[in-house]
This record gives C-alpha cells, structure tokens and sequence, in this order.
C-alpha cells in the first residue's frame, strides 16, 4: 500500500511538472484563425486613380477587412457614386476583393487577389448593346516596407462601362485593361505618414482614355482617427477634337470634368 502511494505521489510530480509547461509553450504560440477591421470614412471628394466618381462632391463610405493569419484576407468596400458616372444606377458602389499575401522576407510580401466593383443597376445602351458597369480586377503586387508596385488587369468585356469609342461610336471590348501603380508611405514622425503615389492607366482599344496619374498627401492618426490632405492631378483629356472623354454628362446634358487636377481631405473612424 504504501509502495501504491509513493509511486502514486511520483506520477502526481511529473503530471505537474510537465502539463504547465506545455501550456506556457501553447500560450506563446498564436492561434490561427480570422481577425477583422474597418473603417468609416468622410470624404470631400471620391478620387479613384485621379478621376472623381462623384463629380467632385463629397461622400461617405466604408470599408471592412477580414485577414488570416495564414495570409489570406477579404473584404468589402461600399461608396456613394454620380448618377452620371453610373447611369440608371442607385448611386453606390459595393467592392467585394479578396486574395493572399505571402511573407517572402522580414519586410517584403506578394501580395495576389481579385476585386469586383460592382454597380447595382447600372447600365446603358450603346452601339446595339446593353452595356453594365460590373468590373473585375486581377491585382499582383510586391511590398517592400513602406513601398509597393502592383499591376492590375481587367478580367470584364466594359471596363467600368468604358466600350464605346465617342468619336466612331463603335463598340470595343475593354478586356485586358491595365493599371500599373508605385507607392511610398514613409512615416515622418509618430502618427504623421506622407503618401506618394504614381500611377499609369491603359484602356485597350480606347486609347483616347489613357493617362497617367500623381498623387501627394499627408496623414495624421490620433488613436482611431485618421485625418489626411491629398492633391491629385490625372493627365486624362476632358475632350479630343470635340469629342467628349473624361467628362461625366447628367441627365440634363450637364456635364463636369473629372480628370485634371484636384484637392481633397479625408477623415476616418478606425475600429
């Protein structure tokens, strides 16, 4: 019997010796598994690669991550649009994107993934067709610290609803158009991040819509809120040979150019 208990207290002594080390060790490890983010964000003007979506009016719009720990994430993004960007839509805009990121180096990711923009109820009729705004993006990207490039290819036959040639009327698939952008987002100082971006847009088959884009900001975060200040200037024509480009006409053949040059501020709620 008391052999029983002596051999009873040994395995008592090893079962604590062990098990809480084995739980420190699980502690320290993180679970894998889904975390989310977002935001909610005022704006003074939607600018999209230089060009304004809301006629240069200003908007309110939202974001949501959700990111696993294994480098995969997905999201959406919701905004309010011009009538005369999207005709005979609601007036939003729902992104749905997602993809992975994988850790190549200490500081260094690539970064794959698509996004669908989507416009509900938006349409037009044109050279005999009925043409939607829809868009899909495929997106490759490398992040290097504060610096990245990505190139972005439309998978969609519109490209945001641009298939007609304003000078021929002719309609032409948009499919293949590229964007190939370069960013820089050093901190200044604690809280205080400067925004450098640069960007070429190619639209296949419509060329009089190509341009390049520049943008130069500040932002300033003070605990979950976010302030910035952005100009902007996109090389994009307003009009070729009286033939209208980057102009988005309203119901009343009004119309507002939404290329060249622009200043905006932002404010978010980070949660």
């Amino acid at each position: 019997m008391q052999l029983q208990l002596q051999r009873y207290a040994v395995l008592c002594s090893l079962l604590t010796s062990v098990f809480p080390m084995h739980s420190a060790v699980a502690a320290d490890t993180p679970e894998p598994g889904w975390s989310s983010s977002g935001n909610v964000t005022l704006v003074s003007d939607y600018v999209f690669r230089g060009v304004s979506p809301t006629q240069g009016k200003p908007m309110a719009q939202m974001n949501l991550d959700f990111t696993h720990s294994d480098g995969a994430y997905a999201g959406l993004f919701g905004s309010g649009v011009s009538h005369a960007a999207y005709n005979n839509g609601s007036g939003t805009e729902i992104d749905v994107y997602g993809g992975y990121r994988a850790t190549v180096a200490a500081d260094t990711t690539i970064d794959a993934g698509l996004v669908t923009y989507w416009f509900p109820g938006a349409h037009y009729a044109a050279a005999g067709r009925d043409i939607k705004y829809h868009t899909q993006e495929w997106k490759l990207g490398v992040n290097v610290g504060a610096f990245n490039v990505y190139g972005w290819v439309s998978s969609s036959s519109a490209w945001f609803g641009f298939a007609v040639d304003p000078v021929t009327g002719k309609y032409h698939s948009t499919r293949g158009t590229g964007y190939i952008e370069a960013n820089w987002n050093p901190e200044l100082r604690p809280g205080t991040v400067l925004n450098l971006h640069a960007g070429r847009q190619v639209v296949r088959h419509l060329d009089g819509f190509n341009y390049f884009d520049v943008k130069i900001g500040v932002t300033q975060t003070w605990g979950n809120w976010a302030v910035s200040a952005n100009a902007t200037h996109n090389s994009g024509k307003a009009e070729r040979g009286g033939a209208p480009y980057w102009r988005f006409f309203n119901a009343d053949g009004t119309y507002e150019n939404v290329a060249g040059s622009r200043f905006f501020v932002t404010a978010a709620r980070n949660f």
